[in-house]
């Protein structure tokens, strides 16, 4: 898993209807090493912290391989790196096998899996396509958020190597697609099993225990 580009950028108003908003969905390539924070990486930016950013969000990762499939899907002839947000463009990322609480080594960095990337209008507005998070959420294509557990420097063509893969957890693609694109028969098991996983962000957490109460 070749890192090929990193991408940051700084948050920026941009016209929504009738009104501005702020977002850092932006990125564009840079091709120099970074530092990695806790919570971020150097010289980039998110508008809602809310739902990006953090320390169980510090860093989104998005698979090269998706991209032949969003060219295809959107009757794109180019996309260029960072254009789904994503910090580190991979030339793989696997979301069905990379489970919640692996852990990689990239770099001096130690990263851990902890969601997938749930879209927002905001890539809408990326790709001026109004459908794009609907059509993201069924592709279950989700792009990875790691915590970083050992803060350094990550540098482009530096390879993510798994060092510990965690036991008893569940794919970052099927704990995706148990909440959005299955009927609860089929998710609830799944989902009840994630939201037990020490290693799953905080938000998801939340996220799925409410998810449990409504379907119990």
């Amino acid at each position: 898993m070749q890192l090929l580009s990193i991408n940051v950028s700084k948050t920026q108003l941009i016209n929504y209807g009738t009104r501005q908003i702020e977002t850092g969905i932006f990125k564009k390539p840079i091709y120099q090493a970074v530092e990695v924070f806790e919570d971020h990486i150097q010289g980039d930016e998110q508008a809602d912290l809310q739902n990006h950013g953090g320390l169980d969000k510090a860093v989104y990762a998005y698979s090269f391989a998706h991209y032949a499939y969003w060219k295809d899907k959107l009757g794109l002839l180019e996309l260029d790196f960072g254009s789904f947000g994503e910090n580190f463009t991979f030339s793989e990322l696997d979301e069905a096998s990379i489970q919640i609480g692996d852990i990689f080594k990239i770099g001096s960095c130690l990263l851990q899996a902890s969601q997938p990337r749930v879209p927002c209008f905001k890539l809408g507005l990326k790709f001026d396509n109004a459908e794009m998070p609907r059509l993201f959420t069924k592709s279950a294509k989700t792009g990875i958020y790691f915590r970083v557990l050992q803060t350094g420097t990550i540098a482009p063509d530096q390879q993510l190597e798994l060092v510990e893969q965690a036991q008893n957890s569940v794919p970052v693609q099927t704990l995706f697609n148990a909440y959005y694109n299955q009927d609860v028969a089929q998710g609830l098991p799944i989902i009840a099993k994630a939201v037990e996983l020490a290693t799953l962000s905080e938000a998801w957490k939340g996220q799925l225990a409410k998810y449990l109460t409504k379907h119990a």
